[in-house]
């Protein structure tokens, strides 16, 4: 909803996700989302050189928050994950570069190819998505 909600006030949002999850149930519980993503605005790419766990947020080209936490109740209450937020304009330039670099790397996912899913893609989907809370 946060993401929606930015993209609606104006915001450029692009998300980079790997293309092969290491965690098969997170990854088809994670593209559920997806779709109401795209429509929304968001810009998602799947990366697709390797595995990417690192969670990296810039704001306003000024402020950067990296860590290994995701933003579920599940890494805030159960994992000892840890982000730290670096209010630095270097900083937050260095690792948009390297997002740029990324994307090379990366194909834009498109509602289209969402579309493509069989029926039963979809309804296991939907499965992995009630679970999603726990993940």
């Amino acid at each position: 909803m946060a993401l929606k909600t930015a993209v609606a006030r104006g915001v450029r949002v692009r998300l980079l996700v790997p293309l092969h999850n290491n965690q098969k149930i997170v990854d088809i519980a994670s593209r559920t989302y997806y779709g109401e993503l795209i429509e929304a605005g968001v810009e998602i790419y799947q990366y697709d050189k390797g595995m990417i766990h690192t969670k990296v947020l810039i704001i306003d080209e000024e402020i950067a928050e990296v860590g290994s936490a995701n933003y579920d109740m599940r890494s805030f209450r159960l994992n000892y994950e840890v982000c730290q937020v670096l209010y630095s304009a270097d900083v937050a330039r260095e690792l948009t570069e390297q997002f740029e670099r990324d994307l090379t790397d990366s194909v834009p996912l498109r509602i289209e190819d969402l579309l493509q899913r069989s029926l039963t893609e979809r309804i296991i989907e939907q499965g992995a998505r009630l679970l999603s809370p726990l993940l």
